[in-house]
């Protein structure tokens, strides 16, 4: 297992953030009883935050138009994606 956490942390990017005393010493309590370090529940909470955010994209035809007021006229699908990728 220590192998496979060396070469796990070799391909991971440190970051670091500023959290209050409070939360710190809540994420110290819950990983003493999980027996894990605090950085393994944080790493775990980014992973569900960003899976969330994964399942949450939406289709680019579902997002609301800007208020700049209505369209001039109705783009087809070709349309739209001749613009997005610049033809």
């Amino acid at each position: 297992m220590i192998m496979q956490y060396n070469m796990l942390i070799r391909y991971m990017k440190p970051i670091s953030t500023h959290v209050s005393e409070s939360a710190y010493q809540e994420l110290k309590s819950l990983a003493a009883r999980s027996g894990r370090p605090v950085a393994d529940l944080i790493r775990e909470a980014m992973a569900d935050y960003l899976a969330r955010e994964r399942r949450a994209a939406r289709s680019i035809r579902e997002i609301a138009p800007h208020p700049s007021g209505p369209l001039l006229e109705e783009w087809t699908r070709s349309e739209i994606f001749d613009e997005m990728i610049g033809r």
